[in-house]
């Protein structure tokens, strides 16, 4: 799910775009994964376009939905966690 949003903030044109670092944090990801995504779409964005095509725009409750099962999946174990994460994505009050 974060893959469609960094996909949609790559091809926005808006003069107010967040710069990669802001849009990372609002999406609870790492600025260098953000930047790995966006070498990714350079280099063959034929299937995130495909997506766009047969999903259409990202929208918030599916990502939240998708933050909730992570954080499920991270609680059994099934994901890393732990100190590598910023404070957000862990739930700590900032």
């Amino acid at each position: 799910m974060a893959r469609r949003f960094v996909f949609q903030w790559f091809t926005c044109r808006d003069r107010n775009r967040p710069s990669g670092r802001a849009w990372a944090r609002e999406l609870g990801i790492s600025h260098t994964w953000l930047q790995k995504l966006v070498r990714e779409f350079k280099a063959d964005p034929s299937k995130m376009w495909q997506l766009q095509r047969t999903k259409g725009d990202p929208k918030f409750a599916e990502f939240s939905r998708g933050q909730e099962y992570s954080r499920q999946m991270r609680e059994r174990g099934e994901l890393r966690g732990g100190l590598h994460l910023s404070r957000r994505a862990r739930g700590e009050v900032l």
